[in-house]
């Protein structure tokens, strides 16, 4: 038996206005598409290759990360290594200081340019990035060093207990030049050494802060104000800043100028070295970047042959959909303009 479907205007509104939606969605889709350069949907287009896109992202996204890292490891070795660099300078200058002072008798002069140099040399050592401290080690979050109060308190009390008087009391130009190279050498010396070094002068951990530059390298990416060459800058400032020496004999003074000339050409040295070392933290971060950046290239490439689309084959559809489009919207309007009463 012939059986006959029924067709109502309301099946034949209904078909193109579902394709209009369909098409629509599609268009969405390509347009997103377009824009990201991306599968809008990816797991769906790659189906079980998923799981290689998204290994791939994840070793991106960590590649990422050390990038993100290396670039603030990079800032604050050039902020650690101009901060060295204005130490450095600042005891070459002083050092010039100290050697044309052997032929002058201006003790004062010499003190006021030793206390200006301590005041410049703990401003460097104290240097910070914004966030912490260059030179505080792991403990980065304090000053790593301080020149007054405990200190001084410290110059004082081992001054008092080698001589038994103050260092500004006249007695002071009395004291004999062998006695008082023996205390250079020695009480004096003590004060920058450990443990008295930790107790009076620093706060700075002598554990430097350590940066994974890349997936298998870690490096120490500091410095810390314990190190021997801002020791002996510090001894020498104090040392011609801090005992009186304006008030001493020409013998005695002439004792501390030679003795922080000494001192100073070898923390100068020393100063040199830690530059240096720093200088291959920086080529060390450098070159990991560079490993980085190819590696991220890589990755970025291997992401973009899964997932990616070719724009021009997204617009053609995109341009065929906008056509059926038009089409079925103006098959809707002849089918809405359908009616019985146009054949009575």
């Amino acid at each position: 038996m012939l059986r006959m479907s029924s067709i109502s205007t309301a099946m034949l509104l209904g078909s193109p206005q579902a394709n209009i939606a369909r098409m629509q969605s599609e268009m969405v889709r390509l347009n997103t598409e377009i824009v990201t350069g991306r599968m809008a949907d990816v797991g769906l287009n790659l189906g079980s290759g998923t799981a290689q896109s998204v290994t791939l992202h994840i070793d991106l996204e960590a590649l990422d990360a050390l990038a993100a890292s290396n670039e603030t490891v990079a800032s604050r070795l050039t902020q650690t290594q101009a901060a060295l660099e204005g130490m450095r300078s600042g005891a070459e200058s002083f050092l010039s200081v100290l050697v044309s002072a052997n032929s002058t008798d201006s003790p004062r002069v010499l003190v006021q340019a030793a206390q200006s140099a301590l005041d410049s040399f703990v401003a460097g050592a104290n240097a910070s990035d914004g966030r912490s401290y260059l030179f505080g080690g792991i403990n980065s979050g304090t000053a790593p060093i301080t020149t007054n109060g405990t200190p001084q308190a410290a110059i004082d009390a081992a001054f008092l207990a080698k001589f038994g008087f103050a260092q500004d009391d006249p007695a002071a130009a009395s004291i004999d030049a062998a006695d008082l190279a023996d205390f250079l050498d020695h009480e004096f010396a003590d004060l920058f050494g450990d443990p008295e070094w930790g107790t009076s002068w620093s706060s700075a951990s002598d554990q430097t802060l350590s940066a994974r530059i890349s997936p298998g390298e870690t490096l120490s990416a500091s410095v810390s104000a314990n190190d021997t060459a801002m020791r002996k800058l510090a001894q020498v400032y104090s040392m011609v800043a801090r005992l009186g020496m304006d008030g001493m004999s020409s013998a005695a003074s002439d004792v501390i100028i030679n003795k922080a000339t000494e001192l100073l050409g070898r923390g100068i040295d020393d100063m040199v070295v830690l530059q240096s070392g720093v200088g291959e933290m920086q080529n060390r971060v450098g070159a990991a970047r560079e490993r980085i950046a190819t590696q991220q290239t890589i990755l970025g490439t291997r992401i973009g042959t899964l997932e990616g689309v070719d724009p021009a084959e997204a617009k053609v559809k995109i341009d065929t959909l906008s056509t059926q489009i038009e089409m079925s919207y103006s098959l809707t309007a002849k089918l809405l303009q359908m009616s019985l009463l146009n054949y009575v």
